[in-house]
C-alpha cells in the first residue's frame, strides 16, 4: 500500500461513528460477519443469514448491538446481552459480551475501544449488571491477549474454566440397551412444564445454568428458537425424571462455517473420505461450506449419573443418523463430572475460555460456591 492510501484509509477509518444498530442493518452485519473469520487452528465463521437479530435471540432474552460505522459501510460490531441463570442456586440477571468482529481493512485498537467504551456507556445508563460472562475460543491467542490486558477500556476479567466441546459423528449405531426400569421418550410425552421443572430443580446445581420456563420450551423464538418439544429426550425412573437432554439444530438460522484447515485436517480430510463413505457418515465440509452440526443442549442429569447421560447421547446418535447431519457437538466444562462420557466416544475435541468480566472488580469469584458451571453452548 503507497503512503498516499495509507493516509487516505487513516482518514477514512477516523471518521468511524459508533452506534446502535438498526433492524435495517440486519443484512450488512450478516455479511460482516460471514467475511470475518475467527482465527484458530481450524479457522471458522459464521452464517447468520436469514437475520441476525433473529440468530442471537438465543444468547439472552434481551440485547443491545453497538456497530461501527464509516461511509454508510457497517465494519464492526459487538452484542451485549442479558441471560437469567443460577449463580449458587438463585436466580439471577446475568450479562454476556457476545463476540466482536471485525472488517479485516479496519482491524484496529481505536475502533474496538470505541465499542467497548460504547458498551460501558450502556452499562451505566440502565443495561447494567454488576457482572458479565464472556468467551473466547482458546486457538484465537491474539483474541485472548487483547480481552485480558486490561487496555482499552476493557472491565477487569478472568477465566475461570474451560469449556470442552466434542464433535461426535454421526453414523448408524444400534438403539441403546435400557437399564432396568429406565425408559428415554421424546418431549412431548412428559410436557414442557415437567421439563422446565427439572432442569431448573437440576440446573440449580450448577454455576450459570440457563432458568427455564414452559414457555421458552414451546416458543418458536427467543432462548430456545429452532428447539422443539420433541427434541428433549427425556430419561424416566419410575415415572420421575432422571435425566434430559435436547438435541438442537440451529442450521435454519446459525451456521458455522470452515474457512481453512490446518495441514493435519486436509490430510484427515481425504484419508476418512473412504470411511465416511462406508460408515455412510457426512464428509468433512469444504472451505465455504457449513458444518453439518447439531448441538446437545439442556443437558441436566439427577446426581450426574454418567449412565443416564450416557444413554441420552446415544439415544440422539442412534435418532440422528441418516439425517443429513455430520456431528453432535456436546459442550461440558472441564470440571463436569459428566466430562468423562464425552471421553468414551471418537470426536474432535476443541475448547472454549469462559471469563468473568466486571467494571467494579471481581470479588464475586471468591464468593461462589463449590459447584462446577455449566455453560449452554448453543448459547455462546
Amino acid at each position: 500500500m503507497t503512503d498516499e492510501n495509507k493516509k487516505y484509509m487513516q482518514d477514512f477509518s477516523s471518521r468511524i461513528l459508533i452506534r446502535e444498530a438498526r433492524l435495517e442493518d440486519d443484512a450488512q452485519i450478516c455479511d460482516l460477519i460471514r467475511r470475518t473469520s475467527m482465527p484458530g487452528s481450524i479457522s471458522m465463521t459464521t452464517d447468520f443469514k436469514p437475520s441476525f437479530f433473529s440468530a442471537i435471540e438465543v444468547e439472552g432474552y434481551a440485547y443491545r448491538v453497538a456497530v461501527a460505522e464509516t461511509n454508510n459501510q457497517i465494519v464492526g460490531v459487538r452484542p451485549l446481552f442479558k441471560r437469567r441463570i443460577f449463580l449458587n442456586g438463585t436466580s439471577v440477571d446475568f450479562g454476556y459480551i457476545g463476540s466482536v468482529r471485525m472488517d479485516p481493512s479496519f482491524r484496529g485498537k481505536k475502533i474496538l475501544a470505541q465499542l467497548i467504551q460504547f458498551m460501558n456507556k450502556w452499562n451505566n445508563e440502565g443495561f447494567c449488571f454488576p457482572y458479565y460472562l464472556f468467551s473466547v475460543i482458546q486457538d484465537n491467542v491474539a483474541a485472548r491477549e487483547i480481552f485480558t490486558s486490561g487496555r482499552l477500556g476493557l472491565p477487569p476479567n478472568e477465566c475461570f474454566g474451560i469449556l470442552y466441546n466434542a464433535a461426535i459423528p454421526i453414523f448408524k449405531r444400534r438403539l441403546p440397551r435400557l437399564p432396568d426400569g429406565i425408559r428415554v421418550v421424546r418431549g412431548s410425552e412428559v410436557g414442557a412444564v415437567k421439563i422446565a421443572e427439572f432442569l431448573n430443580r437440576t440446573g440449580r446445581e450448577k454455576q450459570f445454568f440457563p432458568v427455564y420456563t414452559a414457555d421458552d420450551i414451546m416458543a418458536d423464538d427467543g432462548i430456545l428458537r429452532g428447539l422443539h418439544l420433541d427434541d428433549f429426550y427425556v430419561a424416566i425412573k419410575e415415572d420421575q425424571i432422571v435425566g434430559v437432554t435436547a438435541c438442537w439444530n440451529q442450521l435454519p438460522f446459525r451456521r458455522t462455517l470452515i474457512t481453512g484447515y490446518p495441514w493435519y485436517l486436509r490430510w484427515l480430510k481425504h484419508l476418512s473420505a473412504p470411511l465416511a463413505n462406508i460408515l455412510h457418515m457426512e464428509p468433512f465440509p469444504n472451505p465455504g461450506e457449513p458444518l453439518r452440526n447439531v448441538v446437545a443442549a439442556c443437558i441436566a442429569v439427577a446426581n450426574n449419573n454418567q449412565q443416564i447421560f450416557e444413554l441420552l447421547l446415544n439415544t440422539i446418535l442412534h435418532n440422528e443418523y441418516n439425517t443429513g447431519k455430520a456431528f453432535l457437538v456436546v459442550g461440558l466444562m472441564e470440571r463436569d463430572p459428566l466430562l468423562p462420557v464425552l471421553h468414551r466416544y471418537m470426536h474432535i475435541p476443541t475448547r472454549t475460555c469462559i471469563y468473568m468480566a466486571s467494571w467494579d472488580g471481581l470479588d464475586i469469584l471468591s464468593k461462589l460456591d463449590g459447584p462446577v458451571p455449566y455453560m449452554e453452548l448453543g448459547g455462546l
